[in-house]
């Protein structure tokens, strides 16, 4: 609007000006000459009003050949308006198309930077979405890890179950009793001479059944402990029974157990389960006890 008022503005009062009385030719064409050159220097004029610059410089060059042909005053004072006049139109119309061009320019870059937002909005908004997928998939492999754990401990709880019972079974089949100090067998079949710490004949069957039970369970480990009866000094009684869990340790390792799972004690005459004034008592105290240990090796107090 203002662009607008400026143009016919300039129009208007070169036209009143002309109306009303026509300059000396020579006023008229330095003050055409100003507006023209005004319009040929301006750079907004050479953008946006080229046709009317080229019109206002025809005009002028008309104006000064009718001043060089001495044309009628009249003529030249109107041909001078007409140059005047193009040059402000050309001013007055390269302000207004600049100044819509400015407009139109700050509306594109508006425009450019509302694009730039929403489209940092939408790649921010696809970040967040592809952060929560990652996310909400992490979250199902920790699930399904911890559920994969729970199984496997499950699995190992039952197997270990499973082993127990089974070692339970076997024991029981071997005759092995509970006691303090774990589960013991008595290898009541394992009889030693008066004196003597070799096997009898009648221990093999049993020590096959032990050495199976012992490869069937590797997490378990035993000790074997050797008795004696009353007979003879304590001392030698003590030495003889060691030699006697020795000597079921020694048919153990024959069978492929291995010497780390076997330890031995010689406890003598101690802890008698008989009556040593009979020889039928003091047969059964000459035994050996085998101690299993915990399915993690460890042996209660004894």
């Amino acid at each position: 609007m203002t662009a607008r008022r400026i143009l016919w503005g300039g129009i208007t009062a070169i036209a009143l000006a002309a109306c009303s009385s026509v300059p000396d030719r020579s006023q008229a064409l330095d003050d055409a000459r100003r507006v023209v050159d005004q319009a040929s220097a301006s750079s907004e004029v050479n953008r946006y009003a080229q046709a009317e610059l080229v019109r206002a410089r025809e005009a002028m060059s008309r104006a000064d050949r009718a001043w060089s042909d001495k044309a009628d005053k009249d003529e030249v004072g109107h041909l001078a308006y007409l140059a005047a006049q193009n040059g402000q139109l050309a001013l007055n119309l390269a302000a207004q198309r600049s100044a819509d061009a400015r407009i139109e320019t700050a509306g594109t870059e508006r425009e450019r930077l509302r694009a730039d937002i929403r489209t940092r909005q939408a790649q921010r908004a696809q970040a967040n979405a592809q952060v929560a997928q990652a996310q909400a998939e992490s979250a199902r492999a920790d699930a399904q890890f911890a559920q994969t754990q729970a199984q496997n401990a499950q699995a190992v709880a039952a197997a270990e179950s499973e082993r127990a019972n089974r070692l339970q079974r076997e024991l029981v089949e071997l005759q092995a009793k509970p006691t303090d100090h774990g589960m013991v067998l008595v290898l009541q079949d394992v009889l030693f001479d008066v004196g003597q710490a070799s096997l009898k004949s009648g221990a093999q069957s049993k020590l096959d059944q032990l050495a199976a039970v012992l490869k069937n369970h590797p997490e378990r480990r035993v000790m074997v402990e050797g008795f004696t009866d009353s007979t003879g000094n304590a001392e030698s009684n003590l030495l003889l029974s060691r030699a006697r869990a020795e000597a079921v340790r020694a048919s153990l390792m024959a069978r492929g157990i291995g010497a780390d799972r076997i330890d031995v004690r010689g406890n003598g005459e101690a802890r008698p389960v008989a009556s040593n004034a009979t020889q039928a008592g003091r047969q059964q105290n000459r035994r050996v006890e085998v101690v299993f240990s915990d399915e993690r090796g460890r042996f209660a107090t004894m």
